[in-house]
């Protein structure tokens, strides 16, 4: 399990976004911002200092029953994230945290022969500013998005959790994520 900061803002593509269609490229490219794809799915994310990376890869048999491993790692996460303080949370949509009807964390899943791997991206005190400049409305949205532009969807978890810092969130859940929860049963 990889459960770090991210070290240079960089706009992540999921495998079939489309960079016109998802990023504000004239911003990204005046910024020097990085651009980088990711084999999960999902749409376009802007990451920043602000933001936690968990990551874990763990054996699953074959292709099939992609879906319910994806919600078995989503909740594994809120589980880590529950234990370490952070309650509240709960997922929505395909694969999003939400606290208080607004995002805190995006998830993707990949799934090769043998293998899954999960990643997450948390906001614990992003540049939520930023993702309005660097992406467009996502051509995708959750249900509870109800058309809500970046600044209205999002929040940081340190708004609602005083003196949070990512390197707490990360220390707290390297402590609390239970990776053996993740094997085949």
């Amino acid at each position: 399990m990889i459960c770090r900061p991210v070290s240079d803002p960089v706009v992540v593509i999921g495998r079939a976004g489309r960079i016109e269609e998802e990023v504000r490229v004239n911003a990204v490219v005046q910024d020097g911002v990085r651009v980088a794809r990711r084999k999960g799915g999902g749409c376009t994310v802007f990451l920043d200092t602000g933001n936690l990376v968990v990551s874990v890869v763990f054996p699953a048999t074959g292709y099939l029953n992609i879906q319910p491993l994806f919600r078995k790692s989503v909740q594994w996460l809120i589980s880590g994230l529950v234990r370490s303080g952070i309650k509240g949370v709960y997922p929505d949509g395909i694969s999003d945290i939400v606290l208080e009807d607004k995002k805190v964390g995006g998830t993707c899943f990949y799934r090769a022969k043998g293998l899954s791997y999960f990643s997450a991206s948390l906001l614990v005190s992003a540049e939520l500013e930023k993702i309005e400049r660097y992406l467009h409305h996502p051509p995708r949205e959750p249900l509870y998005r109800k058309g809500r532009p970046h600044l209205d969807f999002l929040t940081n978890l340190n708004t609602c959790f005083n003196g949070l810092t990512v390197n707490r969130l990360s220390q707290a859940l390297i402590r609390h994520l239970d990776i053996q929860a993740l094997s085949d049963e």
